[in-house]
């Protein structure tokens, strides 16, 4: 027995419905889902154009279509519902993209080059919707088209992809071995924004694995290449990360030189935000100095930084920095005061990895009111520092190319060639 399909005519009914609503995204879901049971169908090509044109897309998908119409494409169903597709994606419509998208590769196209640009659009679409396992998946077949077509650029970008794709899943093999054959062709390319974001990207892995050498030697690298491109903010977020890999080698001097270098480059560019994350950076350097006053001073330049800037995540790691300090003072009403207002604002934004580590925080602020009470001759400072080292308290998850991180011990290293240092690309 056949499975029934659904008619073009409602496809067709239910985007021109969704239009009128205002769903405009919807709509467009609605067309090329019927385009990809009937592809040969006029009615619901043109209506899909039509809705795309009215939306509020037009003026970016325009100028793309009116280029279509000069090269003859503008009829053919796959290029017009892909080049939508990644117009849905650009909007920031992760969910109908993915919809979008997926009809044009059921539409189908003989041109391995167009099925690769839909592969990649689609892994980021997933990747934005939080399904790493879908968005892995349509990575490595983007990979795969590339090599076939020997598209060197293309291979380059989509082994970086795998390799933070990788690495959010803790596969830390995986992803050196990735980011290792994205500085490869990047270096044969002489593309030097790829050499420095793999670069980048094998210092934050190696930081991972406790092979903090070749970390520090990775970022150094990329602080050269930024230098040689006078790329002023990528110098400064990757003296930001050089610090924090010498803060996790025990280096507090040259941890809070780097630090200071970020910050001084930050303030001539005239980047608040960049200026928060250093500040950041250096008050999780002075906490494991345990100098927790002037960690505090700094957590509080963030917080007046973020509440200039009305942004709300930068005063979220604010209060979570100032709770931590305050904690270690034995300040422990003022630290459940910070952790409380650091869980707020999590769940104000809807962050669920955020919120949790919030509420680990309340949870140790609890604990060491407990062990207070216990321990009379125990001082508390020492108890809730010791609680502090056994979890890394992210700062950066705005940014994965800089770590503004308080490692507060140090990690046996793995022992890895470190890469040679790139003078000329």
């Amino acid at each position: 027995m056949m499975k029934w399909q659904p008619r073009k005519k409602a496809y067709f009914r239910q985007g021109v419905a969704l239009q009128y609503l205002g769903r405009h995204a919807d709509a467009l879901a609605a067309f090329a889902s019927g385009l990809a049971q009937d592809p040969k169908s006029l009615q619901l090509l043109v209506g899909m154009v039509e809705a795309a044109m009215k939306s509020p897309m037009r003026d970016s998908l325009e100028p793309t279509y009116q280029q279509l119409q000069k090269m003859k494409l503008d009829k053919s169903p796959f290029v017009v519902v892909s080049v939508v597709g990644q117009e849905l994606l650009t909007a920031g419509h992760h969910g109908a993209s993915v919809v979008v998208l997926e009809a044009a590769l059921k539409i189908g196209t003989c041109s391995l080059k167009l099925r690769g640009s839909v592969f990649s659009a689609l892994s980021s679409a997933y990747w934005s919707l939080g399904n790493t396992e879908k968005s892995t998946g349509y990575m490595q077949q983007d990979l795969d088209v590339a090599k076939t077509l020997g598209d060197q650029t293309g291979e380059c970008r989509a082994h970086g992809n795998l390799g933070s794709a990788f690495f959010s899943k803790g596969n830390y093999r995986e992803a050196l071995t990735n980011h290792r054959h994205q500085l490869v062709l990047a270096m044969k390319l002489k593309d030097r924004e790829a050499a420095s974001s793999a670069l980048s990207s094998l210092g934050h892995v190696y930081t991972a694995i406790g092979d903090y050498p070749n970390a520090l030697a990775s970022h150094k690298q990329c602080v050269l290449l930024a230098k040689q491109s006078k790329d002023e903010l990528s110098e400064a977020r990757e003296l930001g990360n050089m610090g924090a890999v010498y803060i996790a080698m025990g280096d507090f001097e040259n941890a809070v030189q780097c630090h200071e270098q970020h910050l001084k480059i930050a303030k001539d560019l005239g980047n608040k935000r960049e200026e928060a994350r250093a500040y950041s950076n250096l008050g999780s350097a002075y906490h494991y100095r345990r100098n927790f006053d002037k960690a505090m001073s700094y957590h509080n330049y963030v917080l007046e930084l973020a509440q200039e800037l009305m942004e709300k995540a930068i005063e979220m790691r604010a209060y979570a920095g100032l709770g931590h300090a305050a904690r270690c003072m034995q300040d422990l009403e003022r630290a459940k005061q910070y952790h409380e207002q650091q869980l707020g604002i999590a769940e104000d934004l809807k962050d669920r990895a955020a919120e949790g580590r919030a509420s680990s925080n309340l949870g140790k602020d609890r604990i060491a009111w407990k062990i207070q009470g216990q321990c009379h001759g125990l001082g508390i400072a020492r108890v809730a520092h010791y609680l502090l080292r056994k979890s890394v308290c992210l700062y950066s998850k705005e940014s994965p190319h800089c770590v503004c991180c308080v490692f507060p011990w140090s990690l046996p290293a793995v022992n890895h060639m470190v890469f040679p240092v790139i003078t000329v690309l």
